[in-house]
């Protein structure tokens, strides 16, 4: 959530990298913003980005009453911040300019902590970016106080898990692939480099996610959220060792292990189809064998984030029964084409 706008201009620091002690207080900031808010401050990438190593992002901290009260992260052009879809080619980037994420301490909001941790990151590059995620009121109110305009959205859908997902027989959510194709899961020590290749040609338009090295990867792979079974790849009878198409799902084991199991929700992390195989039909049952792996863990319901101009994308899922949930919106003062 973005702060309202204040006069008062608090101390505010930016550094390079973040020791031990630091990343901690952001996670706990962060925890308390989704407590108040509903709504995660901070995404993934911003959570992983605390330990990382001098000069990768950019981290502005304001203090107030003796603990943090104010945090942002810039990301450099390309950065993190959201997720997306790749089955349809990816979405355009949306600038050059660094993609930050602010969040303000509930308790010390409307004092001036949030306006001066933008101002350091405009000051440092004016063509900066901010995710808004939820799309609060609070958000697009401090947005137009600051003459900010929104730049992209990013929809997260939603739907319930059926019998019918886990037999691979829901209606229109077929999981037969076309002939040619064949489906396994991801082999950790095999598959990195062809995924990489395909991942980046699939997402090559993407602002984050065709972006990722094999560094990144193997961050998320030491994640404990992370299972093979659930990464599914695609290969052509025509080029084996090649991944076609894959779709990587996610499971969150301290949401499941701190609330009701059957009322967690996994997760369409990323689909993408490289281009020599786009308009093959792979996409809907690529898709469908997602959620058949999702369904067959008991979980009810499942979850996406798609880039709200990714219209095949939107086509895709919005016809295999998702809907929008919430919207995440990116401001910047810099003009550029609507979302």
């Amino acid at each position: 959530m973005l702060p309202v706008p204040s006069p008062t201009v608090p101390p505010v620091s930016t550094l390079p990298s973040l020791s031990p002690g630091q990343a901690e207080e952001v996670r706990t900031l962060g925890r308390r913003a989704a407590d108040a808010d509903g709504v995660a401050a901070l995404s993934e990438q911003t959570l992983l980005s605390l330990a990382a190593p001098e000069g990768a992002v950019e981290h502005v901290l304001a203090y107030a009453a003796g603990h943090l009260g104010a945090y942002a992260q810039c990301q450099p052009a390309g950065g993190g911040g959201g997720g997306s879809d790749g089955a349809d080619g990816g979405s355009p980037g949306d600038g050059e300019g660094p993609s930050v994420e602010l969040v303000v301490d509930p308790a010390l909001r409307r004092q001036g902590l949030g306006s001066a941790v933008w101002a350091a990151v405009e000051a440092r590059d004016p063509r900066a970016r901010v995710w808004a995620h939820g799309d609060l009121p609070s958000a697009r109110g401090f947005a137009a106080a600051l003459g900010l305009e929104p730049v992209r959205e990013l929809h997260k859908m939603a739907r319930p898990l059926t019998e019918a997902d886990a037999t691979g027989e829901a209606a229109g959510a077929a999981t037969a692939l076309p002939a040619g194709f064949s489906a396994r899961t991801f082999v950790p020590g095999q598959d990195e480099e062809a995924w990489l290749e395909t991942n980046a040609a699939a997402f090559a338009r993407h602002p984050e996610q065709g972006r990722l090295t094999l560094a990144d990867l193997r961050e998320r792979m030491d994640q404990p959220w992370f299972d093979p079974a659930g990464f599914i790849v695609v290969e052509a009878d025509e080029a084996p060792g090649r991944v076609a198409a894959f779709h990587w799902t996610k499971v969150d084991p301290e949401q499941r292990s701190t609330s009701d199991p059957a009322a967690t929700a996994g997760e369409v992390y990323v689909v993408g189809v490289h281009p020599a195989y786009q308009g093959r039909g792979l996409a809907r049952p690529l898709t469908a064998l997602g959620l058949a792996h999702l369904a067959g863990l008991g979980l009810p319901e499942v979850v996406l984030y798609v880039d709200g101009d990714n219209t095949g994308a939107l086509r895709t899922y919005s016809s295999l029964g998702f809907r929008d949930i919430m919207v995440d919106v990116m401001y910047s003062r810099a003009v550029h084409a609507r979302v």
